[in-house]
């Protein structure tokens, strides 16, 4: 019992062996899986670019759609709302004057 017989450093080596293997294999995998992983998040990117390039367009489209309604807002005000303002200043202006005289 001198000496420690050569099979059990033939399975101590294949042991570490085997482990070392298991260890690349699981980093090779991890690569793998990163790279793919990688290319799927490129092409998201490439979509989400055009999504938002698309809702940039749509945000102007509607800001000068609201700009064209607010301004058609304006002309109404201008044209239809203040003239019945000022018929209806007058009307109050001349009702006063009657109620004074009158009351």
């Amino acid at each position: 019992m001198e000496t420690i017989p050569a099979w059990y450093w033939m399975l101590v080596v294949t042991a570490l062996t085997v482990m070392v293997c298991l260890i690349l294999y699981y980093v090779a995998m991890l690569v793998k899986e990163s790279t793919r992983t990688m290319v799927e998040v490129r092409e998201t990117i490439g979509d989400s670019r055009k999504i938002i390039q698309s809702s940039t367009k749509i945000v102007e489209d509607a800001s000068e759609i609201v700009a064209s309604v607010k301004g058609t807002v304006d002309e109404f005000n201008n044209s239809v709302v203040e003239p019945v303002k000022g018929i209806g200043d007058t009307l109050k202006g001349v009702l006063s004057f009657i109620r004074g005289i009158v009351g």
